[in-house]
């Protein structure tokens, strides 16, 4: 049976931790996105660049890229910036899905529910922080998560989350998705 290369838009890129362990398997990035609000000089979308080249990736705001101009793929992956869900604040000082950085969730499910060809695949990333958000409400953004999910026809029986440890020091959740009647 011969190996498809499956292609793949990168959100919240950072310096390309998803795409180096992408390319080594059989992945191809046809896309990628990396802007960071809170500074004027883009030092991890100048470090992706840097590394992987300019052609195809975006230093916009991912939240006023139109979803037509990210072409068609099969996974759409990520790790969303954990800032609202870190703990590197508080719990009760964690501001969640309600974040300037946490409803860059929103982004994600926009792109999800907008693309004509849906792809195949979700995959995220965060902090294990993100599963006990918010603290007076504990799991209620990652339900959101799901919930919204499920609204766009991804049943919560595709989508789960499992913790691990990576090559940090956190704890880190994932969110696996196989999106039905894909593209």
């Amino acid at each position: 049976m011969e190996n498809k290369t499956l292609k793949v838009a990168e959100l919240f890129a950072g310096v390309g931790g998803f795409r180096l362990g992408l390319e080594k398997s059989n992945y191809k990035i046809v896309w990628s996105n990396q802007w960071e609000p809170s500074t004027k000089t883009q030092h991890a979308s100048l470090v992706y660049e840097a590394r992987f080249g300019k052609e195809n990736h975006s230093n916009q705001d991912i939240a006023t890229v139109p979803t037509d101009e990210i072409p068609d793929h099969d996974l759409l992956c990520g790790g969303f910036p954990c800032q609202d869900y870190s703990v590197a604040t508080t719990l009760h000082n964690s501001k969640g899905l309600k974040g300037k950085k946490g409803v860059l969730w929103w982004s994600i499910h926009r792109i999800l529910e907008e693309k004509k060809n849906k792809p195949k695949y979700l995959f995220l990333e965060n902090v294990d922080r993100l599963l006990k958000s918010p603290a007076k409400q504990r799991g209620r953004d990652f339900a959101v998560m799901l919930q919204s999910l499920n609204d766009l026809g991804v049943p919560f029986g595709q989508a789960f989350r499992t913790r691990f440890f990576v090559p940090t020091v956190s704890k880190r959740a994932q969110t696996i998705a196989s999106i039905p009647n894909a593209a």
